[in-house]
């Protein structure tokens, strides 16, 4: 089982809201065909100190969607991140470009598509943080057309029928606000024939759909997300037809699981009225009740420390930490950060030397809690995990004068009682802990990955054996 980096510290996604900015833009990438394609591959990447790079991909649907899918990958040597780009450049065709104008593109589609009620994906709400903020004053100008004659425009074929979408237009905007183009009967017309209502445009056919793009199954990267699946895409994977990644893999795994128990689930005694999300105050900013600095200075001086650790871990940065946990002794936050410095420099034994003395001291810190329960889980050790936390399996009933909890104390908590229950086999009880992390929606954090993927595997082990 791997050992996470505890969420008491930044992450990297935590590192982008708040650090990448002050990075330099080291180079844009676009499809080299977007001036006639409607959708467009886009790469945007930051320099690190160190010369790594952390980098973001949009694809872009200038016709009407804006942003269909994003992600990151963060703090890259620069031989790994030169072999994503050159990947790239051959496999869409991208061409080094300027900034100005991927931002252009980015947050103009964007801007387009919200206005009929288009919502980008989750994902943008960090992806975007690769990008200047939105109200950048770019010193290019460019002359962009989104959608057509101020409307969007769905591209249909027959592999990607975009039922989904025209369903969301239809009721947003309704059915005569926005058009609709088959390709695969466009291909059937006469060049010199005029088109039916649904592509009445301006253009000649040749100019506005002679686009190779079109003229091909799309690889829409939100096939990693099955909830986007028609019945074409599953009938294309149960045909062996559709390669899926691991995250789709136990996405599948998940969906199946839970199709084959719903009307037949596997009994847990968990008392699930007690893990429900509203009968807890959930906090997205930092909670008082859970900061141990001795002031602001201290606290700023602390997190700058880690941000470095992102970038470049070395041992000069356990020996400022212990220096400052030398100057505030009563502060557990600085035994996580200790922990999760050695786990960036690959010392697991001294990573869980700071974890046990974190929770020696202070046995009701939360977070600290959550590493020694994983230290337990992680040495076989599991009959120790819930004593940890006095045998209470909600916060309500483990910390009852608790007025908030931010949302990482709740989302690893939830988390390590995941990952401890799919540890007992009690996989009825695992996964009612992983149904409410999914609304929670925080997903990235590294001790909600590990759950599950461990909670995915026991399940297909169960699905395999029904």
């Amino acid at each position: 089982m791997k050992k996470n980096i505890n969420s008491g510290a930044l992450s990297p996604e935590k590192y982008i809201k708040t650090r990448v900015r002050t990075l330099d833009i080291k180079a844009s990438y676009i499809s080299e065909n977007w001036k006639s394609s409607g959708l467009v591959t886009i790469i945007v990447s930051r320099q690190h100190k160190n010369s790594n790079v952390t980098h973001a991909l949009f694809q872009v649907d200038l016709l009407a969607q804006g942003i269909i899918n994003t992600f990151f990958e963060f703090n890259l040597e620069g031989s790994k991140y030169n072999n994503v780009i050159n990947y790239y450049i051959k496999e869409q065709n991208l061409i080094k470009c300027s900034y100005d104008l991927v931002h252009h593109i980015i947050y103009g589609a964007h801007n387009f598509a919200s206005k009929f009620k288009l919502k980008a994906p989750k994902d943008f709400a960090l992806t975007q943080y690769v990008l200047e903020p939105s109200n950048y004053t770019s010193k290019e100008k460019f002359e962009i057309e989104f959608g057509e004659d101020g409307k969007p425009m769905v591209i249909v074929s027959a592999q990607d029928d975009k039922k989904k979408l025209i369903s969301t237009l239809n009721s947003n905007i309704g059915v005569d606000n926005f058009k609709v183009i088959h390709i695969d009967d466009l291909a059937k017309e006469d060049h010199d024939h005029e088109h039916d209502h649904h592509h009445d445009h301006k253009h000649d056919h040749e100019t506005a759909f002679d686009l190779p793009d079109f003229a091909k199954p799309l690889d829409i990267l939100d096939k990693e997300n099955i909830d986007n699946w028609t019945e074409s895409d599953w009938q294309a994977f149960e045909n062996g037809e559709m390669e899926v990644s691991a995250k789709t893999t136990l996405q599948i795994i998940d969906f199946m699981y839970n199709s084959h128990f719903v009307n037949n689930q596997i009994n847990s005694n968990i008392n699930t009225e007690l893990l429900k999300l509203e009968n807890l105050n959930i906090s997205k900013i930092p909670v008082k009740e859970n900061n141990f600095f001795a002031s602001e200075t201290e606290e700023n001086r602390v997190k700058n420390i880690f941000l470095e650790v992102l970038e470049s871990p070395s041992k000069k940065h356990v020996e400022y930490l212990e220096g400052e946990l030398a100057s505030n002794p009563n502060n557990p936050q600085l035994y996580s950060y200790l922990t999760n410095v050695n786990i960036k420099l690959n010392d697991i034994e001294k990573a869980e030397e700071w974890t046990e003395r974190g929770y020696e001291k202070f046995p009701n810190y939360l977070f600290g809690q959550i590493s020694y329960a994983q230290t337990l889980l992680q040495k076989g050790e599991t009959e120790r995990v819930l004593q940890v936390f006095g045998d209470n399996l909600d916060l309500k009933s483990l910390l009852p004068k608790r007025k908030e909890f931010h949302i990482l104390e709740v989302v690893n908590f939830y988390a390590i009682m995941c990952l401890y229950f799919t540890t007992q086999k009690d996989i009825a009880s695992a996964n009612i802990y992983w149904e409410i992390l999914k609304k929670l929606d925080e997903r990235e954090e590294e001790l909600v990955l590990l759950a599950e993927n461990e909670l995915m595997v026991e399940k297909a082990r169960i699905l395999k054996e029904a």
